[in-house]
């Protein structure tokens, strides 16, 4: 009877031992919630009319083993780069970069007095693909501060879920990827092999074909995004080349993070 009464305290203690690791597991485990911020001149409402106003809603990682502060550092990195692009370099907050912008349109109006156009600033992110190896997140953007026209453009964010590193189009794709895709680009772009990329009105860099800084990567799919001015002018918009993922499965550096069936 003793014996069966020890044998069960033991059972219980690894039970509880498992319970307590499955816990802390979960504890630890990289989330994401998601943060708006918005502001408007003198309390103003958009959908009533012109607004100056600025919408930020964007996610926030949460818990892991320091991933979190790292995938946060580059997201306020891109907001303050896409927002306040006048004091490049300098990492402010979002809700800094939201009180700014209101702050810069005040001092411009009361400097032009004729000045009435509103500026306007909305970012929507979100996160588009999740594994415990690799994250992606999308932002859209539509921005104007004055100037023929706004400015409207789609980004990416690709991490290392494990160490929250940033991922570049080397670490997603094998070298013999660029050349698939550049074979597809002149396709659909009319562009002759035997002529220069830019011999249609393209401005790659030095004349050579490169992928886009925008690469989003979806459960069955990845989108190559290229924003306006990026190739090209701004009247030819972007370029969006979008591949099954069973299609370019041989390029993928991603064997780990490929979706279960």
């Amino acid at each position: 009877m003793k014996r069966n009464l020890l044998l069960c305290l033991f059972l219980i203690c690894i039970s509880c031992g498992d319970d307590k690791k499955e816990t802390e597991d979960i504890e630890k485990e990289l989330k994401f919630s998601t943060k708006t911020i918005q502001e408007s001149l003198d309390n103003c409402e958009p959908e009533k009319g012109e607004c100056t106003f600025i919408s930020l809603i964007f996610p926030v990682a949460e818990n892991g083993d320091g991933q979190a502060e790292k995938i946060n550092r580059d997201i306020e990195n891109f907001l303050a780069n896409t927002i306040d692009y006048q004091d490049e370099g300098r990492l402010e907050k979002p809700e800094e970069l939201a009180t700014n912008f209101i702050e810069n349109y005040r001092e411009t109006a009361q400097e032009f007095p004729e000045y009435e156009l509103p500026w306007e600033a909305t970012i929507y992110g979100k996160v588009v693909f999740k594994t415990p190896q690799l994250i992606s997140l999308q932002f859209n953007t539509d921005m104007f501060t004055g100037g023929a026209h706004g400015y409207r453009s789609t980004h990416y964010l690709n991490f290392n879920a494990e160490t929250g590193k940033s991922l570049q189009a080397q670490d997603l794709f094998k070298s013999e990827f660029i050349e698939y895709v550049e074979k597809d680009f002149r396709i659909k772009q009319h562009i002759p092999t035997e002529q220069n990329i830019n011999s249609t009105g393209m401005f790659f860099e030095n004349d050579e074909f490169h992928l886009p800084q925008n690469i989003g990567i979806f459960q069955k799919k990845i989108i190559l995004h290229y924003n306006a001015y990026e190739i090209a002018p701004y009247a030819s918009g972007n370029f969006i080349l979008t591949y099954p993922r069973a299609e370019i499965k041989q390029f993928l550096k991603m064997e780990k993070v490929e979706p279960k069936a």
